[in-house]
C-alpha cells in the first residue's frame, strides 16, 4: 500500500497538477529503476551483514523521505509549482537510492527460504496481497480526489503512504532470517561478474527480460497523459481503472501460480506475452481513430492485459528463482536487478523525450492521416511499443527451462482439464443437497 501511493499512479497525477512534462514524467518513473544499479556494490555488504539486518536498515531510512514528500502539497500557493516538482523529485531520488540499496537483500532472502516446488504457489499469493493492496489504495485515492479535489489532498495520499511503511517494518521483522551461506576461502576477491553475464540460462533471461522492459518503460509514460488528454479521464477515473486493473491481476496471479508449478514458467511467459501484445495493439488502433474511445472497450483489453502482465511476472520471477545458483545468488540476483532497472530507468527518458516532441509536431500538423488512420503522437508510440514487445518475443523462445510444458499441453490443462475439474467439483457438491429417499 505504501508503495503504490508513493510511486504509483498517485505520484504521476500530483506531477501532471503540477504541469510536468513528458520528459519530468519519464524521470519519475526513471528513478526507482536508475537507482536500483546501487545493489552492486550492495551485494556483498547484503551477504556480510546478513540479509535481514540489511534490508530492515533500508526500509527504514526510505520511510522518512515519503515524510517528507507528504509535506510538499502542503506548501502555500506562493510557491511556484516547478519548485514543488524538483523538491518532489529530490526526495523521491532519496527514497530510490536507499530502496535500490536494500532490495539487493530481498530476493536472496526469500528464494533462500522458499522451496523451489511450492515457489509458483508462494509467488501467488505474494502477487495477490500485492494487487489487493494497490486495488484498496486506488480506490481509497480515487474517492479522496473525487470528493476533495484539490492539490492538497496527494498530502493526505502521502501521508498515508508513510504510515503504512511504518506499518511494513513491523511484519518485516517477523520474517525468520535465513541460515548464513558458505563463503568462499577468500572473501576479498571480486565477484567474477563477466563469468556470471555468460551464464547461459541466466543470460538468456536477462537479455528478454530488458528488451522486454523497453516497451514495458514506454507503457507507464504514456498512458496517464493518453487518458488525460485523449480519453478526457479524470484522476478519479484513472485510479477506478488502475484499481480495477490491480483486481485482475491479483485474481490471475492467485489462479497462475499453482499451475506455474505443474507446467513450468516458460509457456505462460509466451501466453502472458501475446496478452499484452493484443492490449497494446487495442490502444494502438484507439489512438490511431480506427476504434471509436469506449470505456467498454477500455475496461475490456485493460481486462486482457492485466492477465497478461500477472502471469508473465509472476512466471519470470520463478523462472529467475530457480536458474540462478545459490552460490553467488545475491550476485546473480542484484545483477538482474541492475539490467532489468537500467532499461526501465533509461528508456522512460527516452519515451518521455519522443512524447514532448511528437507533441510539439502534432500541434503544429506536422503529422499525416492515412484515410481513417490518424497519426498522431500517441499511435506513433504506441506502434512503438508494439514493435518492441514484438522482438521481445524473439528473445522469449530462447529460454532455457529443461521440466517446461509446451504452450499446447498448458492450453489443453487450462482450457479442456480445470474447466472438468471445476465441474466435477461443483457436481460433488451438489449431490449434498439431494433429497434424502
Amino acid at each position: 500500500m505504501s508503495w503504490s501511493l508513493i510511486i504509483g499512479t498517485p505520484i504521476l497525477l500530483f506531477m501532471k497538477e503540477m504541469g510536468a512534462s513528458g520528459l519530468v514524467l519519464g524521470i519519475t518513473v526513471a528513478l526507482n529503476p536508475l537507482f536500483a544499479i546501487l545493489q552492486i556494490p550492495a551485494a556483498d555488504y547484503a551477504e556480510r551483514d546478513g540479509y535481514k539486518p540489511f534490508v530492515l536498515r533500508g526500509w527504514t531510512t526510505r520511510s522518512f523521505f515519503i515524510l517528507g514528500a507528504a509535506l510538499i502539497p502542503l506548501l502555500p500557493s506562493s510557491v511556484p509549482s516547478a519548485w514543488k516538482i524538483r523538491l518532489i523529485l529530490l526526495l523521491l531520488s532519496g527514497f530510490a537510492a536507499t530502496r535500490g540499496l536494500s532490495m539487493c537483500g530481498y530476493m536472496p532472502w526469500l528464494t533462500q527460504l522458499i522451496p523451489e516446488t511450492i515457489r509458483g504457489r508462494f509467488l501467488a499469493v505474494d502477487t495477490l496481497c500485492i494487487y489487493t493492496a494497490n486495488t484498496v489504495t486506488m480506490l481509497g485515492s480515487s474517492a479522496l480526489l473525487h470528493w476533495f479535489p484539490s492539490p492538497r489532498t496527494y498530502s493526505v495520499l502521502f501521508g498515508a503512504s508513510f504510515l503504512f511503511a511504518l506499518a511494513s517494518l513491523r511484519f518485516l521483522k517477523k520474517l525468520p532470517a535465513p541460515a548464513p551461506l558458505p563463503r568462499p576461502l577468500s572473501s576479498r576477491t571480486h565477484p567474477p561478474w563477466l563469468s556470471m553475464i555468460r551464464y547461459t540460462p541466466f543470460a538468456r533471461i536477462m537479455t528478454f527480460t530488458v528488451v522486454w522492459n523497453m516497451a514495458v518503460a514506454g507503457m507507464g509514460v504514456v498512458w496517464v497523459p493518453f487518458f488525460r488528454e485523449v480519453w478526457g479521464a479524470s484522476p478519479s477515473l484513472i485510479l477506478i481503472l488502475s484499481a480495477y486493473s490491480c483486481v485482475i491481476a491479483g485474481t490471475s496471479s492467485f489462479l497462475v501460480g499453482p499451475l506455474a508449478d505443474r507446467t513450468g514458467s516458460r509457456p505462460l511467459i509466451a501466453l502472458g506475452s501475446t496478452l499484452v501484445i493484443l492490449n497494446q495493439i487495442g490502444w494502438l488502433v484507439t489512438a490511431g481513430g480506427v476504434v471509436s474511445r469506449s470505456i467498454l472497450f477500455a475496461y475490456g483489453i485493460i481486462l486482457i492485459s492485466s492477465i497478461g502482465h500477472a502471469m508473465q511476472n509472476l512466471s519470470v520471477s520463478r523462472l529467475l528463482m530457480g536458474t540462478v545458483p545459490a552460490m553467488g545468488r545475491s550476485h546473480f540476483f542484484a545483477l538482474h536487478s541492475v539490467f532489468s532497472s537500467l532499461s526501465l530507468g533509461l528508456m522512460p527518458l527516452i519515451w518521455g523525450i519522443g512524447l514532448d516532441a511528437l507533441k510539439a509536431l502534432d500541434n503544429q500538423g506536422g503529422l499525416p492521416s492515412l484515410g481513417p488512420w490518424q497519426w498522431n503522437c500517441y499511435s506513433l508510440l504506441y506502434t512503438g511499443i508494439v514493435s518492441s514487445l514484438l522482438a521481445a518475443q524473439l528473445l522469449r523462445r530462447r529460454l532455457l527451462e529443461p521440466r517446461a510444458l509446451t504452450t499446447q499441453e498448458v492450453l489443453r490443462i487450462m482450457l479442456v482439464e480445470s474447466p472438468q475439474k471445476l465441474a466435477a467439483r461443483v457436481l460433488i457438491s451438489a449431490r449434498r443437497f439431494r433429497p434424502v429417499p
